[in-house]
């Protein structure tokens, strides 16, 4: 596998949309939930567009629902075998589809290298519909970065946090999405008090922008919702889209 020159000191996450961001651990460059797509049930659409994005070392899909995986605008992505690993057999299909010939479905507790000092870790999340959600962290020499698209199971959150040891970042949703009454998605109290378990000092909120639809979409929570919280040690990091945090070195 050919590594990204670049590499980054510590680590790095850029905020595009819903759950998309990429993520740098050290050679490693990752597009998370790709969601390039203009919608109106979101308030915004990523200011990158597909054609920008770069060289990638994969993409990691967390999440079924195509808001967190749609290949589309990514098809002309000149390097067809690009690692993909996603959490369903559907996605695979999809990144078939738009003519990628090296998606992998992962289960819980499986591990892949990324690149010669970066290896991808798989973790428990919640069955939804029959199919799995995954979160995964990126493991490097220096940084360790969790991303949860869908987080919403703080138990498997809890028995993550116990198995492992800390990460310095956590990347996770932050608007308690429900569809028809049931909740898809963690609010941002429950996001913090997953970093908390995770052992983790900072936590950077994604999958913010949905717009409520009458009784069939509610948006329960935001990060405003941590406006004047207590958050003890734990640093929250609000990224506009397009929006870069870089680690100190």
């Amino acid at each position: 596998m050919d590594d990204v020159k670049d590499r980054v000191d510590g680590w790095a996450v850029t905020r595009l949309h819903n759950a998309m961001t990429i993520i740098e651990v050290d050679d490693a460059r990752i597009l998370t939930d790709p969601w390039f797509t203009p919608s109106r049930a979101f308030r915004k659409v990523s200011p990158v567009r597909a054609e920008e994005v770069g060289e990638l070392t994969a993409i990691i899909g967390s999440h079924w629902v195509k808001d967190h995986f749609h290949l589309r605008e990514l098809a002309a992505y000149p390097r067809k075998d690009l690692p993909i690993y996603v959490c369903s057999d559907n996605m695979v299909k999809h990144a078939e589809k738009h003519g990628f010939t090296n998606a992998e479905t992962l289960e819980w507790g499986a591990t892949r290298s990324l690149t010669r000092t970066v290896t991808l870790e798989v973790y428990e999340e919640h069955i939804g519909r029959g199919r799995r959600t995954n979160n995964y962290g990126v493991i490097g020499p220096d940084a360790r970065v969790f991303f949860g698209g869908e987080v919403l199971d703080l138990d498997a959150i809890r028995r993550c946090g116990e198995a492992n040891e800390p990460f310095d970042v956590v990347i996770g949703p932050v608007n308690g999405v429900h569809l028809m009454g049931r909740q898809l998605s963690a609010t941002a109290n429950e996001m913090l008090e997953a970093t908390r378990l995770l052992g983790t000092l900072r936590l950077v909120a994604v999958h913010d922008e949905h717009k409520p639809f009458g009784p069939l979409l509610k948006v329960t929570s935001s990060i405003r919702d941590l406006d004047g919280v207590d958050c003890g040690d734990i640093e929250v990091i609000e990224l506009d889209l397009g929006g870069k945090y870089r680690s100190a070195a």
